[in-house]
């Protein structure tokens, strides 16, 4: 896992299941910081709690171009 992503880049985020394609859930959102226990981030243009999420470091990575077209932002 790429460690180096700084605030305000925009990451993948790999969580759940979905059946009907049969692979997790994938989305774009702000990387904000690292937590201990892993890294939180905001949807898009956010920077606060309420519009926050968490994830462990294994659960994200570095968006491509092609993923910047490929993906939705999460909400």
């Amino acid at each position: 896992m790429n460690k180096n992503i700084e605030r305000g880049d925009v990451i993948v985020a790999k969580y759940g299941h979905n059946s009907v394609l049969d692979k997790p859930f994938e989305f774009l959102y702000d990387f904000g910081y690292y937590t201990e226990y892993g890294v939180v981030v905001y949807n898009e243009g956010e920077c606060n709690m309420q519009d926050a999420h968490a994830f462990k470091l294994d659960m994200i990575r570095l968006a491509t171009d092609v993923d910047k077209r490929t993906y939705f932002y999460g909400s």
